[in-house]
C-alpha cells in the first residue's frame, strides 16, 4: 500500500515553519501543475514520490554560470560609439 500525505503533513515535513500559509503555497503549485499530487474530493494528497520530486525541484544544487565581461562599447549604438571616439 502506498503511503500518502495531506498538504499539512507535507508542509510540516519540507517547508519552513515560519511560512504563514504553507498549505496554500502547495495548493497553488498543485493547481498550476508545477508539482505532482492528486485530489480526492476537496483534499489534495501527495505520495512519497511526489514529495521527493518537490524537494528535488526546489533543491538549489547548481552554481550559476558567470557571463564573460562585456565592454561598455558593445552596448552602444554605432552613432554613440562614433560620438565617443571623437
Amino acid at each position: 500500500m502506498t503511503r500518502t500525505y495531506s498538504l499539512a503533513e507535507v508542509a510540516e515535513m519540507v517547508l519552513p515553519p515560519e511560512w504563514k500559509q504553507p498549505e496554500l503555497w502547495l495548493m497553488r503549485r498543485l493547481r498550476r501543475g508545477e508539482i505532482c499530487g492528486y485530489k480526492v474530493g476537496h483534499s489534495w494528497r501527495m505520495r512519497q514520490t511526489d514529495v521527493d520530486a518537490l524537494i528535488e525541484k526546489y533543491l538549489n544544487t547548481h552554481t550559476p554560470e558567470v557571463a564573460e565581461p562585456v565592454s561598455v562599447l558593445e552596448g552602444l549604438s554605432a552613432r554613440a560609439r562614433r560620438r565617443l571616439a571623437s
